[in-house]
């Protein structure tokens, strides 16, 4: 009976890991005023939502205060290590910066935006 119980537990323990596994994360950033692709960004702090769901990930950035927000093409990957520190990498392009990848400080997820999207 005892050991009936606790493989039912377990059953269900996964079940309900796997169902919320693919749960969209959210994370703070602050961002300076700068492109992605053809999206032009102000200043701020950001909300990015990174959804896992079917076979590319979808990343949505919101300004925090308002409720607009852009989806992006991106790609997500996970790292060896944790990024101590939030980091956003931008390059010069025609006078303009361009956010090129964001690492996410206290996780593995780093998120490469594709230029020209």
């Amino acid at each position: 009976m005892k050991l009936t119980c606790v493989l039912t537990l377990a059953v269900f323990g996964l079940l309900a890991a796997t169902a919320f596994g693919d749960e969209p994360k959210s994370y703070r950033v602050e961002l300076s005023a700068a492109k992605i692709g053809t999206a032009e960004l102000q200043a701020g702090q950001y909300r990015i939502l990174v959804h896992r769901d079917g076979t590319e990930p979808r990343v949505r950035l919101t300004r925090s205060g308002t409720d607009d927000g852009i989806e992006v093409a991106a790609k997500v990957e996970s790292g060896d290590k944790k990024y101590s520190k939030t980091e956003v990498h931008t390059r010069e392009v025609n006078g303009t910066q361009q956010i090129t990848e964001i690492r996410i400080g206290g996780t593995t997820l780093r998120v490469a935006f594709q230029q020209g999207s």
